[in-house]
């Protein structure tokens, strides 16, 4: 998605700010202001995705030591962590999503107002909202589970015995290990690989499906945006100077 024409042409128009020493200055120049404002609000919505592949990184680990019990958090912890960053990354996708549709079609909302309801109210045509209805409904109960996790502290179900992977991995990391009733050490690995698969498989779900998405959301505001921009940009004082 970061490949997209639409995120190409902001991001060479950015060079705009350049040429101005405060905001006020800026302001006096409808095109570059514009141009200003949907680079703002595009670049949050960039950075969001792109912190995803630290989501990524945590879900598929290198060099993961096989002895916890100097690592800062254990392999059930480690899951947990896990899901909290990737479903707050994840669902606050689409929140800058309609940030960035709000910019574009200059529906004048703070950061806060930036939802369907109030967006239904702009100018913002209707496929462009029936997209953005798709992304919420493909976000379904992980939106739900953001709300859960965070708000009510309610646990996600890793492993076929949860339990024993949290007990068993807190005594990993804190202690020598958990010993069975037959005398023998109770291994967490197999738990732990079982979440992690779970989390991995996922995760390459919804980032295939959220990289088409925006690709197809880019298509319609490159259209909307240079509708916008290019009349103001020709009898704008750049487009007299030759360009940006």
């Amino acid at each position: 998605a970061d490949n997209h024409k639409f995120v190409g042409r902001i991001y060479d128009l950015s060079i705009v700010k350049l040429h101005f020493e405060t905001h006020e200055d800026l302001a006096k120049h409808s095109d570059c202001k514009y141009a200003y404002d949907v680079n703002c609000a595009l670049s949050k919505l960039t950075r969001r995705v792109e912190s995803l592949n630290m989501v990524g990184g945590m879900l598929w680990p290198r060099d993961m030591p096989k002895k916890l019990d100097k690592f800062p958090i254990s392999r059930y912890e480690w899951l947990a962590v896990s899901a909290d960053v990737f479903l707050a990354r994840y669902i606050s996708v689409l929140d800058c999503a309609m940030i960035l549709v709000s910019e574009v079609f200059e529906c004048g909302l703070t950061l806060e107002a930036c939802t369907m309801q109030n967006l239904k109210k702009c100018t913002v045509p209707r496929l462009v909202l029936a997209h953005l209805g798709k992304m919420i409904d493909n976000q379904g109960l992980l939106r739900k589970e953001r709300n859960r996790r965070f708000h009510h502290g309610t646990e996600r179900q890793f492993s076929s015995d949860d339990q024993l992977l949290r007990v068993g991995a807190l005594f990993e990391h804190r202690f020598s290990g958990m010993v069975g009733p037959n005398g023998r050490p109770i291994s967490t690995e197999r738990l732990f690989r079982e979440g992690l698969l779970e989390l991995q498989r996922e995760f390459n779900s919804l980032m295939r499906t959220l990289v088409k998405q925006l690709d197809r959301l880019y298509d319609m505001l490159l259209r909307e945006f240079e509708g916008r921009f290019s009349p103001r940009f020709a009898v704008g004082a750049f487009s007299r100077k030759g360009g940006i």
